[in-house]
């Protein structure tokens, strides 16, 4: 069994149980910003300087967004303006 997160569905307005890999080291905070980690999304390995704040995936407590590489965040973005056409 993976690491349990959370990840938001934000037209149920509620959270998923989100489940990652046990091999992947993701995390929503470091003090190294040259440490080496997996993006919560994805999986691919990148600098936690260079990754950005989740606004899907979340911590087991749902508080902290998990980081995430510039690719997904830019998905998310996308999604998210395309959830605000709709509105």
């Amino acid at each position: 069994m993976g690491k349990m997160l959370k990840k938001w569905d934000p037209d149920r307005h509620c959270y998923d149980p989100y489940e990652c890999p046990d091999d992947w080291k993701v995390c929503g905070l470091a003090f190294d910003m040259d440490a080496q980690i997996n993006c919560a999304c994805c999986g691919k390995q990148i600098s936690y300087g260079d990754g950005y704040t989740s606004r899907e995936i979340y911590d087991s407590s749902g508080m902290f967004g998990m980081c995430i590489c510039p690719d997904c965040n830019e998905a998310q973005w996308e999604r998210e303006k395309e959830r605000r056409k709709k509105r």
